[in-house]
């Protein structure tokens, strides 16, 4: 389809640029009415032309080139006999006695044959009444509308209620007759037989119920800002605003010239205008002020408020009846007649259709191709655009809009949704076209053409009218470039409220997200048209943006097809995903059977509980053709099993992995990536989850320092958990990403006990040396210092050791940790033979460094030493007696008696024996603190102790060794 839609441009667009170098095509078009013949010479821009008239014949002469196309010719009006070029004009042979008038509309040239029939049957003062010349307004920015051609009239139209106006439209001239017109009775509706329309009153028997000649037609009621119309029982009556202005009609006329209230502060400015045989008043009054009509016996009373309108159960409402042919209905009220009237500003042709009782108003208006339904305060008011519609009265108190001849309305997209509420009030910026897509083709190659047409500085109203269309057709690339071609060429185009939001739209619409600037420029109006699509703008950047859509979404129901088609699905999932579930639902519900909103209804599903079904409805789209529904419903539908317990984490995460790939980019994925990296980690997959988040940051860098934290987490979660020779690779290849503080301090240690555990000492040291180089802080350096240091202690590397201790020196250490670092330098300065230097460095820690010195001397064999140093310690840790013993203090009792026993101290071993026995008589290395404290052997009755203690040396050594500190002894 898009491939056919770029086609299709591509050639309007070289048909466009083709024609503006040579002689335009203007067709002719023709059509009779019931009392004149009409010719339409549609131009492409304005032309200056020229009228001769002699005995049956009328000469027009057109003041530029063109290429006449008179086919139409060859079935001319009842009352013309011929038609034929004539150089650069055209010869019209007339019936005797018809008359010409001639007017402008647009680019329009519109030629009316009246009959002379109708010119004798027409009362004296018409006949006699100048026409007023009537000048085409100033082309400045047409709307996009009024630059759509009106399709031909067809040939033999039944009569209609007026004779047509200017433009090619159907409005009557401004005298027109207005008595209400029936149509031929179709289907009755389903209700129920519909009473018969009373025959419309004949001009006599309007006059005769009308008031009384001493009583004023129309007055001002004391005391309230109102306005009696004393009009008869069966009048009609219709107000609408065009404008500033507030439009009155009623379908009698009111007796004589009625006296119009002056100098009152609201009805002073009261206007009448000419309707034949009707009234049509006019008030200007700026809004939101408006006039609420009520019955008061045979009057019509007029109230001026600024109240807001309540709703009526009456309202009328739009609907579209198939045919043949087809035609749009007004239901819901007690039609009276219509009133065909010329809009004293824009020269526009209306169809007023009045109402016989009050309420009964078209609450937002519609805008087709080849008419504009008008929002009322009460009846039916249509901007014909085209000289085909026709609005009458029908069975049932209903209005019908047709065409004439038996032909198709051209009802475009239009499906009969009455929009919600919510929306009435709603302020737009741009213009969006409606239509078939034929229709809005024929918009766009017309618009296209005025391009060709302008001056180069003067072609900014018509590209906004081709970007708008381009929206309406679905086709956003193309109006994004249209625009962009805009702001090149006009320097207004450039301040233009409507050019900016459709080429942000564009933008948006194209996945160009950076290029939507325009949606959010601050020279757009505070419409809600502006806020949806900064909403919309918002959720495509991934930010929130729930409340505002909330509140503009309703917007949506009344765009055209292809573009609702595109944005309604987005909206509905942004509201429901961001909890917005009862304004979802009621958007739901109002847009009813339209496409493309299948995921919308399973999350509606999810968001009422209903899971079975939800997972239902996702499974289905997940085996769809649609990519970006298929992806979403398969993230929902794992999501939701895993809140309901049918999937774990890592199962969820597997299920996440392979929606992935079903729709890329955007923050969609960004935000996916990190779902399943939370997801791995809980599943202890913690490689895994860093693989994932390291992808993210290769492919979006622009969101790298986002996920840095992530990936640390991530990061930290793989030293410790995955497999030590693929965290020890993993930590080479990104050193820069180990999180700062204890967390990531402790995962370096942790990694570099595990490779030390399967004998991979030079892995681990090489692994501390570079997470030392890149630690954060003194502190964490320094922790990783002395961790190396043990390391190569441990392999009796004392110049390794000494040089990680002194290359990661620090100031303001914790004493725990300097006391570690400490006792590790002086068993380095040992072992290198400084035997002062270390017992310099013991000294000076104190109580703590007595241990240290006992093993430094047990080293050197100093046993005396070494127990004396061990008393010490033990005097300054041990509990007092008879307190329990801590493993470690075991320890040191059983080290204190093995050197005090090497050193033949039996003072210091009967000593530790009538301390510490009792508490050392059970427990860990219980026999072994016995044996070394034992009393000495001095008879042949000590022999079967002899014998136990010869047992007891047997394991001893293995028991002792428990006691040394793993480290190698100096010789």
């Amino acid at each position: 389809m898009r491939a056919a839609g770029l086609l299709l441009l591509g050639a309007l667009l070289l048909a466009a640029a083709a024609g503006a170098g040579e002689a335009p095509r203007v067709p002719l078009r023709v059509g009779s009415h019931a009392d004149h013949g009409r010719l339409v010479f549609d131009f492409p821009s304005q032309v200056p032309y020229r009228i001769e008239q002699a005995e049956g014949r009328v000469t027009i002469r057109f003041g530029a080139p063109a290429t006449l196309d008179l086919s139409a010719a060859r079935r001319p009006p009842r009352n013309v006999l011929g038609i034929e070029a004539e150089g650069e004009g055209v010869l019209i042979r007339t019936a005797p006695g018809a008359t010409l008038r001639h007017f402008r509309l647009g680019n329009r040239i519109v030629l009316d044959l009246r009959d002379a029939a109708a010119e004798r049957a027409a009362p004296p003062a018409a006949r006699q009444a100048p026409q007023p010349a009537r000048e085409p307004a100033a082309p400045a920015r047409a709307s996009p509308a009024a630059a759509s051609p009106a399709p031909a009239a067809a040939e033999g139209a039944p009569p209609t209620e007026s004779p047509a106006g200017p433009g090619g439209r159907a409005a009557p001239s401004e005298a027109a007759p207005t008595t209400p017109a029936t149509d031929a009775p179709r289907t009755a509706p389903a209700e129920g037989p519909a009473a018969p329309l009373a025959p419309p009153p004949t001009a006599r028997e309007a006059l005769q119920a009308l008031p009384a000649a001493g009583e004023p037609a129309i007055r001002l009621l004391p005391g309230e800002a109102g306005l009696a119309i004393q009009a008869g029982a069966e009048a009609g009556l219709a107000i609408f605003r065009r404008g500033d202005w507030i439009h009155v009609v009623i379908d009698r006329p009111l007796p004589g010239e009625a006296a119009l209230p002056r100098g009152h502060p609201v009805f002073g400015g009261l206007e009448a205008r000419p309707a034949g045989e009707a009234t049509a008043l006019r008030l200007p009054i700026a809004a939101p002020a408006r006039l609420a009509a009520r019955r008061e016996g045979e009057a019509w009373i007029l109230a001026a408020t600024r109240e807001e309108a309540t709703p009526e159960p009456a309202t009328l409402r739009l609907i579209a009846e198939e045919g043949p042919p087809p035609r749009l209905l007004f239901e819901g009220g007690a039609a009276g007649g219509v009133v065909t009237l010329l809009d004293p500003e824009t020269q526009e042709a209306l169809l007023v259709g009045t109402m016989r009782a009050p309420g009964p108003a078209v609450a937002v208006g519609r805008r087709l191709p080849e008419f504009e339904v008008l929002p009322t305060m009460l009846g039916a008011a249509v901007v014909a655009r085209s000289d085909r519609v026709a609005m009458r009265a029908v069975a049932g108190g209903r209005l019908a809009l047709a065409a004439g001849a038996g032909e198709g309305l051209a009802i475009g997209g239009f499906t009969g949704r009455e929009p919600l509420p919510a929306a009435l009030a709603m302020t737009r910026v741009l213009d969006l076209p409606s239509g078939s897509v034929p229709v809005l083709l024929e918009r766009l190659r017309v618009a296209l053409t005025a391009v060709n047409a302008a001056a180069p500085l003067a072609r900014g109203p018509s590209r906004r009218d081709a970007a708008e269309t381009l929206l309406a057709l679905g086709m956003p690339q193309e109006a994004q470039a249209m625009a962009a071609l805009a702001f090149q060429e006009d320097p207004l185009a450039r301040e233009d409220p409507r050019l900016l939001l459709a080429h942000g739209i564009g933008a948006l619409l194209a996945g160009r997200v950076q290029e939507a600037r325009g949606i959010a420029d601050p020279r757009l109006p505070a419409a809600d048209e502006v806020t949806l699509w900064r909403a919309l703008l918002a959720l495509a950047r991934g930010e929130p943006a729930g409340p505002s859509l909330q509140a503009a979404a309703p917007l949506l129901l009344d765009y055209p097809d292809a573009l609702r088609e595109r944005v309604l699905p987005l909206a509905l999932e942004a509201l429901f995903g961001a909890g917005e579930a009862t304004a979802a639902a009621r958007l739901l519900d109002a847009a009813g059977d339209a496409p493309g909103l299948d995921l919308a209804r399973a999350m509606r599903l999810e968001a009422e509980g209903r899971a079975a079904e939800a997972l239902a409805g996702y499974d289905a789209l997940a085996q769809g053709r649609d990519r970006r529904q298929r992806a979403i419903a398969m993230r929902r539908a794992a999501e939701l099993r895993l809140a309901r317990g049918m999937l774990d984490a890592a199962g969820a995460a597997r299920a996440l992995d392979e929606a992935l790939f079903a729709w890329r980019g955007g923050a969609e994925e960004i935000a996916l990536r990190r779902r399943i990296a939370r997801l791995r980690r809980e599943g202890g997959d913690a490689l895994g989850a860093f693989a994932m988040l390291d992808e993210a940051a290769r492919l979006f860098p622009e969101e790298a320092a986002a996920l840095r934290e992530e990936r640390g987490a991530a990061f930290a979660d793989a030293l410790e958990t995955a497999p030590p020779l693929a965290a020890a690779t993993l930590f080479d290849a990104h050193p820069d990403l180990l999180p700062a503080g204890p967390r990531g301090e402790a995962a370096v240690l942790l990694l570099a006990d595990r490779l030390a555990a399967l004998d991979l000492p030079e892995r681990a040291a090489a692994l501390l040396r570079r997470a030392a180089g890149a630690a954060a802080s003194p502190a964490a350096r320094a922790a990783i210092g002395a961790r190396l240091a043990a390391i190569r202690a441990a392999e009796g590397d004392a110049a390794g050791t000494l040089s990680a201790l002194d290359a990661t020196e620090a100031e303001g250490l914790d004493p725990a940790l300097a006391a570690r670092r400490d006792g590790l330098r002086a068993r380095a300065l040992a072992r290198r033979g400084a035997r002062a230097e270390a017992e310099a460095i013991a000294a000076r820690m104190g109580a703590e460094g007595a241990a240290l010195r006992a093993e430094l001397r047990a080293e050197a064999q100093d046993w005396a030493g070494a127990a004396a140093a061990m008393a010490e310690h033990l005097a300054a840790t041990l509990p007092p007696a008879p307190a329990p013993l801590s493993p470690e203090q075991r320890v040191a009792l059983a080290r204190a008696a093995a050197y005090a026993a090497l050193a033949g101290d039996e003072q210091a071993l009967a000593a530790l024996r009538e301390a510490h026995g009792p508490r050392m008589a059970e427990g860990p290395l219980a026999e072994a603190f016995g044996v070394l404290t034992a009393d000495p052997l001095r008879g042949l009755t000590d022999l079967p102790r002899l014998g136990r203690e010869l047992g007891m040396l047997r394991v001893l050594p293995a028991r002792l060794e428990a006691l040394r500190t793993g480290v190698q002894v100096a010789r």
